[in-house]
């Protein structure tokens, strides 16, 4: 891909996390940061076509059919503007004050389902995510309010692994790398010893796929993410799906049961078919948009391969 400068040749997590960003997210009132990223943001799909041509076609594949050009139009804007609010939300979670962030948090977070958690916690459990509405903030709202999660989660940057691990040594908040060895063990490990561990999804760049085993993603037939399926037997602990809603000046976490650790099911797609219906929902909340569309191709090809 081609960019109009070297201020840009970064993909746009890395340019969010550049370090005048990071200075302006420690300093700037979060309303006025916002808008700040949101106009970096828009310049940087303005002269990165082919990321902006990958939206619309992810946008487009799953959701356009049943749009007219002006609501397909107003989807695309509200879907890079939640974009924008996950990188708002990631950088002053990292960056500004701990204190500050877990004020912050105890005043615009609401939780249901946050007794059965607890319960469910005291023995170990799994707490399903995804790339949804304000999931940066899960961890540390859950640490603040003394649940003992652990995340398993990808760093794009020192500067942000640094900022992340400072903050969690104050808080009862483990941080798992997915790129370091035995994460199976460190993940099983958290659950032993009575904490939540929190996993994400709809990584899909990231699934081991099924060599049998098939999985609908927005009706297509594709591969199934074998991770989860392995950790859900192996841990044999309960497991809930949670989704954190983002709307104007305010975050609602919701927690519901998603099995209880002995019924014999496939926790991939389980926990896809409940992620698939809050995007359908609320699409410009997920922000997996920008790679969604070349991953499915992938694994569609991958499939045809296989199966001639």
């Amino acid at each position: 891909m081609t960019f109009f400068s070297q201020t840009t040749r970064a993909d746009l997590s890395r340019f969010f996390q550049r370090q005048p960003n990071i200075f302006l997210a420690r300093y700037l009132p979060r309303s006025l940061y916002r808008k700040y990223l949101s106009m970096m943001g828009f310049y940087y799909y303005g002269i990165n076509t082919d990321e902006r041509k990958s939206i619309s076609q992810s946008l487009n594949h799953v959701l356009g059919e049943k749009l007219s050009a002006f609501k397909f139009f107003y989807l695309k804007v509200k879907t890079y503007l939640g974009i924008f609010d996950h990188y708002c939300e990631k950088m002053i979670n990292a960056h500004k004050s701990l204190v500050g962030m877990m004020n912050y948090l105890n005043r615009s977070v609401s939780v249901s389902g946050a007794r059965m958690l607890r319960q469910a916690s005291q023995r170990g459990c799994i707490l399903v995510t995804g790339h949804f509405g304000g999931v940066e903030y899960i961890p540390l709202f859950l640490a603040a309010n003394n649940f003992r999660p652990s995340i398993i989660l990808r760093f794009k940057t020192n500067t942000l692994k640094q900022a992340l691990v400072k903050k969690s040594s104050a808080v009862d908040l483990e941080l798992i790398d997915a790129d370091s060895p035995n994460v199976v063990f460190k993940a099983l490990n958290a659950i032993n010893k009575g904490r939540i561990l929190i996993t994400l999804c709809d990584e899909i760049r990231d699934w081991r796929p099924s060599k049998k085993e098939r999985i609908s993603l927005f009706g297509q037939p594709l591969p199934k993410d074998r991770t989860l399926d392995i950790l859900y037997r192996r841990a044999k602990a309960p497991v809930y799906f949670g989704l954190i809603h983002r709307s104007k000046n305010h975050y609602d976490l919701s927690v519901q049961p998603l099995a209880d650790g002995v019924e014999d099911i496939s926790l991939s797609e389980a926990s896809w078919k409940r992620m698939e219906y809050y995007i359908r929902q609320y699409p410009y909340q997920w922000y997996q948009w920008p790679n969604f569309y070349t991953e499915v191709q992938k694994y569609s090809m991958e499939l045809a391969w296989n199966e001639a």
